[in-house]
């Protein structure tokens, strides 16, 4: 009897499915890893957003004097020593903008505010309370702040 050396035909077509498993396994992985990692990165980059624009919202607020409600409750303009400050939600945009005394109305942010809330606490006109609301994608990032206004009655 002659020995042979190599594969037979059948072990070959079974190396080869099992090979073409694993590639197909590593490449759905990485697919979905990739997938994941770019969504997590869009919630960071959005929380990011809103921490920020609600902590440019509370400084102003904090060096407020007086604060009042626009009519439609889409904005607030605060009252601070150096002048006056407007942050407006504009609803069909998705942008918050904002316009300080003496200068043109600025883009705080764009395109990525679902809702925003302004209200002043009615019995002691001291604390504003801010709620944002943005959205981008799959990924949404939710904040509430209320804030004492530290010039009030000054």
């Amino acid at each position: 009897m002659e020995k042979r050396f190599g594969l037979t035909i059948v072990e070959m077509l079974v190396t080869i499915a099992a090979a073409s498993i694993v590639i197909l396994a590593t490449a759905i992985i990485l697919v979905f890893g990739q997938q994941s990692y770019n969504r997590s990165w869009q919630q960071a980059c959005l929380q990011r957003d809103a921490s920020n624009t609600m902590l440019r919202i509370k400084q102003s607020i904090r060096n407020a004097t007086s604060a009042q409600i626009d009519d439609d409750e889409l904005g607030i303009k605060i009252f601070r020593p150096t002048g006056w400050i407007i942050f407006r939600f504009e609803p069909g945009q998705n942008d918050l903008r904002y316009q300080l005394e003496g200068e043109e109305e600025r883009t705080l942010l764009d395109g990525k505010v679902s809702d925003a809330t302004f209200e002043i606490d009615t019995s002691s006109h001291k604390t504003v309370t801010v709620g944002l609301e943005l959205a981008k994608g799959y990924c949404t990032a939710k904040m509430k702040s209320t804030t004492l206004m530290r010039n009030a009655g000054t």
